[in-house]
């Protein structure tokens, strides 16, 4: 991710309702799916560290990011557990956390040294639980500037997990109201204004992320009992085979 992004992200991770209702589906999924209680969690790839401050409130969390601009905005949280390092090699023993979420960040790196490493440094019953964007058809110039390798879809993550040692116990997509929104704001931006991207991460006006967050309130309660066919995001829980 672009270094100018972390200072908006910091800001943003505190009410978006997209930033809040990932963190609260990804907590359903551990309070449904978590091996222990008190679980040690690792949220690898962790930016400015609003997930790991509120993970730590149902476990004990730690967070890693390659990113130095990361890091200084995680310890303006005042967060203790954070590491600089990468996916590729965790600076952890092995079988050492029973939930690793990976939110957003498996499209910006090599997958199988990244789930490699996350295989090993998860307990034998712990969960990975998986956020990507999905669908090739929705890039845009955004997913550039936020330097993106890839949007999966249902068989490319199922494929990935898979072939690195993991199954899925739950996949869905989620946001398929955004679908349309998304193509035309994109469309607008980039071909009738020219905009150049420095960010979307704007906080939209106080009414509409009332409305989004009250929607996702529904969303979550049907994602996290059945499976929605299409959506701009892509989520899954795993463990390891």
């Amino acid at each position: 991710m672009k270094k100018y992004l972390y200072q908006d992200l910091y800001e943003l991770e505190e009410k978006h309702w997209w930033h809040i209702s990932k963190r609260k589906l990804v907590i359903e999924f551990i309070n449904k799916f978590k091996p222990s209680i008190n679980p040690k969690i690792l949220d690898l790839g962790c930016g400015s560290g609003k997930n790991v401050e509120v993970l730590d409130k149902i476990g004990k969390a730690w967070g890693i990011d390659k990113s130095r601009e990361a890091i200084m905005f995680c310890k303006k949280r005042g967060l203790k557990r954070i590491k600089l390092g990468e996916g590729e090699n965790i600076p952890f023993k092995s079988q050492n956390f029973d939930v690793v979420t990976l939110l957003d960040v498996l499209e910006h790196v090599q997958e199988k040294p990244t789930l490699e490493e996350i295989s090993r440094v998860l307990n034998k019953s712990g969960i990975l639980i998986i956020n990507v964007p999905a669908f090739n058809w929705l890039w845009s110039q955004w997913d550039e500037v936020l330097q993106h390798k890839r949007r999966y879809t249902r068989k490319m993550l199922e494929k990935a997990l898979s072939e690195n040692g993991f199954k899925i116990v739950k996949i869905s997509y989620w946001l398929p109201y955004l679908i349309i929104p998304v193509i035309l704001i994109r469309f607008v931006k980039s071909k009738i204004f020219k905009t150049n991207y420095p960010s979307d991460f704007k906080l939209s006006s106080p009414i509409i992320n009332w409305f989004f967050q009250k929607i996702s309130y529904i969303e979550r309660q049907i994602v996290a009992r059945y499976y929605i066919p299409f959506g701009t995001s892509l989520i899954c829980v795993a463990v390891k085979k």
